[in-house]
């Protein structure tokens, strides 16, 4: 691969996509084993972070990465 053709706009596209994509499961698997057993009080919260609402950042990237992916694909 070339210089030239690593800095094609679908090329980029889709190194964003790989970046957001895998930063988004890291976050999301972060904030699934930190965020609920460790910290919780009792046995109720121990699924905490397993909600969407405590992983909406990690989704939310995940999706932004294949919403780049699919651009890269259209260009």
């Amino acid at each position: 691969m070339s210089a030239q053709a690593a800095f094609e706009p679908r090329m980029v596209l889709i190194w964003i996509g790989v970046l957001l994509f895998i930063g988004g499961i890291m976050l999301t698997a972060f904030t699934a084993l930190w965020g609920g057993r460790f910290g919780a009080r009792s046995r109720t919260d121990s699924a905490a972070g397993f909600s969407p609402r405590a992983n909406w950042p990690g989704l939310a990237m995940l999706a932004v990465g294949i919403l780049c992916f699919l651009a890269a694909a259209a260009v």
